[in-house]
């Protein structure tokens, strides 16, 4: 399998808006910057949910699920010129997750009849909501079959398969995920603990499938790591 085979499954959303350009600067058109703090909440889960949706300009927010205990399920990391909060904005029910700015961020707000109105006339814009509607779709579904298939080890190794691939850079030796994604990170994106990801990380290193260092992971051999999936 390789980068130009690979279908976008990872729960770390780049750039998806990169590629329309055009409909990119209408929607920036009709929409406001709001500047949030790391650790800044944009909405919560439960909470009524508004007009209007986000697009990201600038830093990194995260999506996700908070149990009544207080712990925490990330189900997606967004960063540049993604949209998200679209869901509960179009059918009116409170938000199901929170969204919160993992660092320094910059949003632009998109009113929801200001998108509508955009979209008539400029009907390509809608097909954006569609398009990334259907990208996480596939990866929710996606992470169900990890839970319902995979063992603790080898749900690790798909999370590192699939960032290895979205967010990857090639290194004389394979690639390289440099993206500040730490192991609490991979713990929370997994529905494991941080326990369960460090053991199974040092039986990867042990088989020289990769190796960590601090908020560094290098992937050696995508096939191998592929073959201890078993399930590809």
């Amino acid at each position: 399998m390789d980068r130009n085979s690979y279908i976008p499954d990872s729960p770390y959303l780049t750039d998806n808006l990169t590629d329309h350009p055009e409909e990119l600067s209408l929607i920036l058109s009709i929409s406001k910057p709001k500047r949030y703090k790391a650790g800044g909440l944009v909405y919560v889960q439960g909470e009524e949910s508004k007009p209007y949706f986000y697009l990201i300009e600038q830093g990194k927010v995260k999506i996700s699920l908070l149990s009544k205990g207080g712990s925490e399920r990330i189900i997606i990391i967004q960063e540049k010129n993604t949209l998200f909060g679209y869901a509960a904005t179009f059918d009116g029910h409170p938000y199901f997750h929170t969204a919160t700015a993992v660092e320094e961020t910059i949003l632009r707000i998109i009113h929801i009849n200001d998108f509508l109105n955009l979209v008539d006339k400029h009907p390509k814009v809608g097909l954006l909501i569609v398009v990334a509607f259907a990208r996480v779709t596939r990866m929710l579904v996606l992470q169900i079959e990890d839970f319902s298939f995979l063992d603790a080890e080898k749900r690790v190794a798909h999370m590192i398969y699939k960032l290895a691939f979205e967010i990857g850079q090639k290194t004389p030796r394979g690639l390289l995920i440099a993206k500040k994604v730490t192991q609490e990170d991979i713990a929370r994106l997994a529905g494991l603990s941080r326990v369960s990801v460090s053991l199974a990380l040092n039986h990867l290193e042990d088989l020289d499938i990769l190796r960590k260092k601090r908020n560094i992971i290098e992937v050696f051999d995508i096939k191998k790591l592929k073959d201890f999936i078993g399930y590809l």
